[in-house]
């Protein structure tokens, strides 16, 4: 069974130490600040929260297949 994470970001939580540095288009920061901006959050935040769903998505998918297996 699918297990799906919530699409809305958490509340904030513990101090981050470590920076993952990506690139974008023009176009596609803006996008991110302006979903970031309607939803109320620093863009930050709303980032790295859907990186970390798709990421729990993925390793949910990964597990589901190696128990198919």
């Amino acid at each position: 069974m699918s297990h799906h994470v919530s699409s809305l970001p958490p509340a904030l939580s513990a101090k981050r130490s470590k920076i993952f540095c990506i690139r974008l288009t023009a176009h596609e920061r803006q996008q991110i600040e302006q979903l970031a901006q309607h939803l109320n959050l620093p863009d930050s935040t709303m980032a790295r929260h859907f990186v970390m769903e798709a990421v729990a998505f993925h390793s949910q998918q990964v597990e589901e297949s190696a128990l198919d297996s």
